[in-house]
């Protein structure tokens, strides 16, 4: 796979609701240090270095969290802040960056990520990543990544092969 045709839909409208008291309106999880130092988005976006530059990552955020986004990613080409009018949950996401990414590049390989999940080892992560992007490459596949659920969750959603 040419990795000049990696981007990345990093998903990071949540409405802050699911992490309350700390997660709200106003400032959702995704923009809250839960995890570390860094707020949840920021650490999303440093995780892909090496492997997706800036500007192939787009960032799919409810209109009233633009600014938010902006404030935390300062580095973050303007033209990659795809802000939705209204919110219309994960599906219309992964959709409007995948519109997006085949308008700038027809033959480009997406990575869809969530800005509020804490990966550890990194280098293990972009590894993994990258061997799914050449392997959805090469066969025009879907690569799907998770963990072995312990129970069904109706909130969150699970696979079961």
């Amino acid at each position: 796979m040419d990795d000049s045709k990696l981007y990345a839909v990093i998903m990071a409208g949540g409405s802050g609701t699911r992490f309350w008291p700390a997660s709200r309106a106003a400032r959702p999880k995704q923009f809250l240090p839960i995890a570390g130092d860094a707020p949840m988005l920021r650490a999303t976006f440093d995780r892909l270095e090496g492997l997706v530059p800036p500007e192939r990552i787009l960032i799919v955020t409810a209109a009233s969290q633009a600014q938010l986004v902006r404030e935390c990613l300062p580095d973050l080409p303007e033209q990659n802040l795809v802000a939705e009018p209204t919110a219309r949950n994960t599906a219309a996401a992964v959709a409007l960056g995948a519109f997006e990414i085949a308008r700038r590049d027809p033959a480009g390989v997406m990575v869809v990520l969530p800005a509020d999940h804490h990966i550890e080892p990194v280098d293990a992560f972009r590894r993994t990543l990258h061997a799914g992007a050449v392997e959805a490459s090469g066969h025009g596949g879907l690569i799907t990544f998770g963990i072995r659920p312990d129970h069904p969750a109706t909130g969150y959603g699970y696979i079961e092969t």
